[in-house]
Formats: structure tokens, C-alpha cells, sequence
């Protein structure tokens, strides 16, 4: 038979270091590529990434914040003798910080914080200096009174859908003047002080040395953070200013959250209005003028977003802080109180159209950056049409007789059992079974996904890589059995990269371990395509013990797409499709955990390694290398600019519609090379299974699998779905779990 080599091989690659740790990411296929140490950055990507996180949201408003403050601290008097009455401010506007935060991130919006600390400061000093009241009930009372005041923005915000905006403008001179009324009837008594240890304890009290009101605030921040980013309740905050009507259709009881949220916010300003008495004594009906656009500021400058579903307590707080200490700065310089207000309300126009831009430009930039391709360089491209090649095109695939033509949509890869039944998976994420002499299949499993490669184990079960859900076992009533569907996620990693999102190939080893390929980290294995432009080194070769627990065994792979255990049973075979190569992992014997070439600068892209039964292998072609391709992967940027300007449709990717199978021996010899020239029957081909003499032909975009037989001169005596090493089971899927 002749054989040909493929190219110069290149050294293998020198074996990895020792792993250490929880660090450890098994072997750094990185080098394959013959990049250099910097590509390892996809810069645009990374940018991107960071632009996706959810804390992104208001980190640039909060830099700004935190920048202002610096400037501020820098340039005017304000130092560390001012820290007591910067924190003594930041606890009573942080209160109605929190509490504003709530509603903004529910979607609403409080401008009467300011008169209901004003009127629940009156109203504390009226309970106890003139009605008597003890204080172990004017404390709670003084929360209460601002719930009450709260439930009526709620009441009529949510109950009777009277917009926020206009609802509590209205509150805020209303609950204005309920304070001015209390204060005109009052005054004279009011004035009156009366000793009590509870209001001391308020007013200079410590617990565990820290301030009381210092200590409220901070109790109060940190349960409603966790309150806010960890309960159901938070979930229902954010959902409801997300989207109201969505919300409501995924059960969410909108009317309550928003009912709920304005009573927060009139609880925390009733707090602060009890404080803000207890720290000055007494009080007066310009107690709390003007805090709403204080507190409204400070949010803001935090990163909290008006437009609602967005924001963090924690953030607030330091735009409080900022706004404390402009407060501050204003008092140093001597400068009149009407000037500290323009400040106020300068930053406020700033930073609200810095939220509505950033929001919406952020967006945008995490789009154009996504797609950041890398720098591909192949070998010189074979002609295949050279006269003599053993790649000499023919017609040996065009006339294989169809299995399940027209039911199939799309079957990846497929598995015959020993009674000659076809299993195969296709695009719907269903899996058929084709029974030897039944023209109609049956749906012999729904996996939800779509299933990939389809492997045997020892015990001749059948176990498939479902693409976007992990790996999966088959039983014989068709039901799907977990396996795995995640790894560690790596630590530095920006993006949660523990899911195995585009698992393709599969096989099992002679311990029972399962080497399944996972050729991208980033994108589902819909998003193929993608993969397909960047050629960047996304890809991985996971294991999974027979205890479920799962490791990475090779990582920074471009594309991994094929896996198959070697005939002697100590090592796997792993098809690079970016790189237009096979290597070798070494899993058994002296060389256990190196990696080194098998065929290189193959003229196409490869897909799925299965055995044969002569002890050589089968591999398709499911794309073939071109002079554009192979010119384009040497310029990134201008594929990065495709993805921009044109519509996926209309990419440039390698040639997918290629009918091509090689089989070659463990030295890397091409030892033969079938096609269908007329690409009538068969135009793409991503697996092939030898069975019983028959080679079985799969092809993702194929709307049937071809049947052809061998020549009994290229049939050896070894069954190829046998596990290596092992029996299999010389039965049907039917009779294995009975």
C-alpha cells in the first residue's frame, strides 16, 4: 500500500514541568501554536471581558468618584482632624443611601427622604420631651413613623401605579410641612431637654469601641448587601427594575417588591432622623432640607444607575463619602452653603450623563472586542492534486448507501453496537437508532443539546459528548445519566471557564477514564464559527475518572476536536482543527504526560480520530486549507475587522464542504485518502466508525449517514468499538442493562 508523510515534523515537545498545586492546568499546549509569549494576551478580548463583568457596571462612575475625592483631599484643608464629623455625616446620609439604593434598584426613584427624616426628628423629640414617652418606645416608634411614611409613597407608587417621580416630589412637600406643623405647635416644649441614658448612648455611645451611629450604619450596610446580592428578595429587587413586565411573567410579585422597597427607605430615614436628633439635640424644620439631592448625588457618584436593576450598596457609601468630604472642604475654605449646593448638583448632571453613556456605550465596546483573532501560520499547503499523490481525488464515498436519509439532521458522530444498530445524534439534540434492515429510525433519546461524539465504555454502554451540556451516559431505555459537565475553574480566568460548553469528542481509556475535548472555553459549540476566525488557543483535553471527578490534561489547545485512544491502549490521539494537526498525549508507560506530533501540516482542517480494525485510524477532512485561508490567518486584524463590518453569514472561513477521509498508521504515514468529488452525497464529513466491515460516514451538515463497505483486503481482525485492552461486551445496547 503507499504511504506518504506529511511535511518536516517538528521536535516534540520537551516534557512539561512538574504541576504544582491547586495551580496546576495539566500540559500548556501554548507552543504548538509557535506564538510568541505576549500572544498569549488576546488584548481586545480581555478588555471585553472585564467590560461584561457585572461589578463593570459602575466601576468607571466610582474611579471618577473615588479620583474627585483624591483631588479634593489634595487641594483644600480637609484632613484627619475632620474624619469624626465626615463619618458622623456619612452614617446619616448613608442610611438614606441605603435605603434610596433599594429603590433605585427596584426602579423607582425616593425624593422624600429628606423631609422624613425631618419630620421623624421632630416627632422623636415631641414623643419624649413633651408626651413622656419612654425611651424604649420613641426608639422603635421613630423607625416606624418613617415605615408609615414610606408605605404611603408605596401605596400610591404601587397600588395605585402613580409614577415615582411625581409621587414622592409631592411626599417630600407634604411630609415638609407635617414637620413644620409638628415644629410651630411644639417648639417651646421641644426645647426643653430631658437626661436619658438612651439618648447619650445614640449620641456618644460606643459598641466594641465604635460610635453607635457609626455601628448602626455599618450593621445596616452589611446586611443589606447581602440582603441585596445573596437573597431571593435581592433577586426580586434587581429583576423588577430589570424589566417589570418580565418580572411579572416569571411569577414575581412586582406590586409587593415595589411596595416593600419604598417602606425600606422610609424605615432607614426614620433611623436617620432619630440619629441626627440624638447627635444635635434638637431640631428644626430644615432638618433634612435638601438631603434627597445629597444622598441623590452621592448614589450616583457611587455608580448606582437611575434607569433601575443596577447598582450596589457598597458603592453608594463611597459616593457618600465623597460627598461628605466635599461638604467638608466647602466648610474649610469658608465657603457660602449655596456653593457647596452647585457642586452638588454640577456632579449630578456630570455623572447622571456619565451613566447613561457608559451604559449604553459599554455595551457596544463588549461587542466589537469579543472577536479578537489570533495570528496563524501554517506550512507550506500541499497540492492535492498533484499527479501521483496518494491525495489524488476519486468518487470512493459518492455511491455509499444512505442510513436514515432525510430524518437525520446534522449526525456529528454516531455508534454501531455488535447487533449492527446505528446510533447517531443530529442537530435537534436528539439521538436515533437505525435498525439493520428498517429503512425508518426511531428517536431513541432526547438530550436537549446537541450530541456529539459517541464512544462505547468497557461495560458497552453508550456515552456521548453533548455539546453545551457535558457527558452524558445512554442507557438502554434511552434515559441520560450525568457524567460530568464541569472542571476547576482556573483562577486567573475572567471568565468562568468551569463549564464544558463545547465538548465534542470523546473516548475511553483502558482504567475506565473518559478523554473528551472541549475546543473552546469561551463559546457553546453552536458558536463553532467563532472559533473558526480567532484560531486562538481556547481549547482543552479534560479527564474524567470513573469517580465523576474531572481534570484538565491538556490546556491551551487551538481547537481540539478529536479524540481517540491509541491501539495500544497508552496513549490518545487529539486532532487539532485550528492547527491543522494530530498530536499524541502519552497517558501510560515511560513517556506518561508527554505530548508530541503525530501528522502535521495536513492540507485540510481535522475532525473526530476513531480505530480501524487494521490497527490504523480513520480521520476526515472536514474542511480543506486554501491559499485565501491560510493568507488570512497571517493577518488578524483583518479578520477581526470582518467580524465587524460583515454579517456572519457572509464570513470568511476554511472550505467546510469537503468530502475527505484519510487513514493513517501511529508513525503519521497517509496511508490512504477516499473523497465523493461530486460532494452530491456527502459534502462534509466529521466522523467515521468502522463496524463489521462497513465504514460508516457522518457529517454535520449532512441530512443522512453513508454505509460503505470495505474491502475485505482493509478489514483486520480488531474490533475498533472495543475499549483497548478490554472485551467488549458482545451484545446489543438493549441487552447490556438487563
Amino acid at each position: 500500500m503507499t504511504t506518504h508523510t506529511l511535511g518536516d515534523s517538528s521536535p516534540p515537545l520537551r516534557p512539561p514541568r512538574l504541576r504544582l498545586g491547586p495551580l496546576s492546568r495539566g500540559i500548556d499546549a501554548f507552543a504548538l501554536t509557535g506564538g510568541r509569549w505576549t500572544d498569549r494576551i488576546a488584548r481586545f478580548r480581555t478588555v471585553s471581558e472585564l467590560f461584561e463583568k457585572r461589578w463593570m457596571e459602575g466601576a468607571v462612575p466610582l474611579a471618577l468618584a473615588v479620583t474627585l475625592l483624591v483631588v479634593v483631599l489634595a487641594t483644600t484643608p480637609v484632613g484627619f482632624d475632620n474624619a469624626p464629623l465626615i463619618l458622623d455625616e456619612t452614617s446619616e446620609y448613608g442610611l438614606l443611601a441605603v435605603g434610596l439604593t433599594v429603590v433605585l434598584v427596584g426602579g423607582g426613584i425616593d425624593l422624600s427622604v429628606g423631609s422624613i427624616v425631618g419630620v421623624s426628628s421632630i416627632f422623636v423629640m415631641v414623643a419624649n420631651r413633651v408626651w413622656a414617652w419612654p425611651m424604649a418606645i420613641v426608639v422603635p416608634a421613630a423607625i416606624v413613623v418613617g415605615a408609615c411614611f414610606g408605605a404611603i409613597n408605596g401605596f400610591l407608587i404601587a397600588r395605585m401605579r402613580m409614577r415615582p417621580f411625581i409621587t414622592t416630589l409631592v411626599t417630600l412637600v407634604a411630609f415638609g410641612g407635617a414637620a413644620a406643623a409638628l415644629q410651630s405647635v411644639y417648639s417651646a416644649q421641644i426645647g426643653l431637654s430631658r437626661p436619658d441614658i438612651v439618648w447619650d448612648f445614640l449620641s456618644m455611645g460606643q459598641i466594641a469601641g465604635i460610635p453607635t451611629e457609626w455601628f448602626i450604619f455599618l450593621v445596616v450596610l452589611i446586611v443589606a448587601h447581602l440582603a441585596l446580592t445573596r437573597s431571593r428578595w435581592g433577586w426580586w429587587i434587581t429583576a423588577v427594575g430589570s424589566d417589570r413586565r418580565s418580572a411579572r411573567r416569571n411569577g414575581i410579585p412586582v406590586s409587593a417588591v415595589t411596595f416593600w422597597i419604598y417602606v425600606i427607605s422610609g424605615a432607614l430615614s426614620g433611623t436617620a432622623g432619630l440619629l441626627t436628633a440624638a447627635r444635635l439635640g434638637r431640631t428644626d424644620p430644615n432638618v433634612g432640607q435638601g438631603w434627597e439631592i445629597i444622598v441623590l448625588t452621592a448614589v450616583v457618584l457611587g455608580g448606582v444607575s437611575l434607569k433601575g436593576g443596577r447598582g450596589s450598596v457598597i458603592r453608594a457609601t463611597v459616593g457618600v463619602l465623597v460627598v461628605a468630604v466635599i461638604q467638608q472642604a466647602t466648610v474649610a475654605l469658608g465657603v457660602q452653603g449655596s456653593y457647596y449646593t452647585v457642586i452638588l448638583a454640577a456632579a449630578l448632571l456630570v455623572f447622571t450623563l456619565l451613566d447613561l453613556k457608559w451604559g449604553k456605550y459599554r455595551q457596544r465596546a463588549v461587542e466589537k472586542l469579543k472577536i479578537d483573532p489570533a495570528r496563524v501560520q501554517l506550512g507550506p499547503l500541499l497540492d492535492v492534486a498533484a499527479p501521483g499523490s496518494v491525495w489524488a481525488l476519486n468518487r470512493d464515498l459518492t455511491d455509499a448507501p444512505p442510513v436514515g436519509l432525510g430524518q437525520i439532521r446534522g449526525a456529528e458522530d454516531c455508534a454501531v453496537d455488535a447487533e449492527g444498530n446505528v446510533y447517531c445524534g443530529d442537530q435537534r439534540g436528539w439521538v436515533w437508532r437505525f435498525r439493520p434492515g428498517h429503512a425508518e429510525g426511531e428517536i431513541f433519546s432526547r438530550t436537549g443539546g446537541f450530541p456529539c461524539g459517541h464512544v462505547w465504555d468497557s461495560e458497552g454502554k453508550l456515552v456521548v459528548a453533548v455539546g453545551g451540556m457535558g457527558v452524558y451516559r445512554i442507557d438502554a431505555d434511552g434515559e441520560a445519566e450525568l457524567i460530568a459537565n464541569k472542571v476547576r475553574r482556573s483562577p486567573f480566568s475572567l471568565l468562568d471557564d468551569s463549564g464544558l460548553r463545547a465538548i465534542d469528542d470523546l473516548d475511553v481509556a483502558p482504567d475506565g477514564s473518559i478523554y473528551a475535548s472541549d475546543f473552546s472555553t469561551r463559546n457553546n459549540t453552536a458558536d463553532y464559527l467563532i472559533e473558526l476566525v480567532e484560531f486562538r488557543s481556547n481549547g482543552r483535553v479534560i479527564r474524567i475518572d470513573p469517580d465523576g471527578s474531572t481534570e484538565v490534561v491538556v490546556s491551551n489547545y487551538t481547537f481540539p476536536n478529536g479524540i481517540c485512544t491509541a491501539h495500544d491502549g497508552k496513549s490518545i490521539l487529539i486532532a487539532s482543527t485550528g492547527l491543522c494537526r494530530v498530536d499524541r498525549l502519552w497517558i501510560d508507560g515511560p513517556k506518561k504526560g508527554q505530548l508530541e506530533p503525530v501528522l502535521e501540516n495536513l492540507p485540510g482542517y481535522p475532525d473526530n480520530i476513531n480505530r480501524s480494525s487494521d490497527g490504523n485510524y480513520w480521520l476526515p477532512l472536514c474542511a480543506m486549507r486554501t491559499q485565501m485561508s491560510d493568507l488570512l490567518g497571517k493577518y488578524p486584524a483583518v479578520r477581526r475587522r470582518m467580524t465587524r463590518e460583515v454579517s456572519l453569514d457572509n464570513w470568511l472561513v476554511p472550505q467546510l464542504n469537503v468530502s475527505c477521509v484519510i487513514k493513517f498508521n501511529d508513525r503519521g504515514e497517509v496511508l490512504k485518502v477516499l473523497w465523493d468529488e461530486t460532494l452530491a452525497n456527502y459534502p462534509m464529513v466529521t466522523a467515521v466508525k468502522e463496524s463489521a466491515g462497513h465504514l460508516y460516514l457522518c457529517g454535520v451538515s449532512n441530512n443522512r449517514i453513508g454505509r460503505l463497505k470495505l474491502d475485505p483486503s482493509e478489514i483486520g481482525p480488531i474490533d475498533p468499538a472495543q475499549v483497548p485492552g478490554t472485551r467488549r461486551p458482545a451484545r446489543a445496547l438493549a441487552e447490556v442493562d438487563r
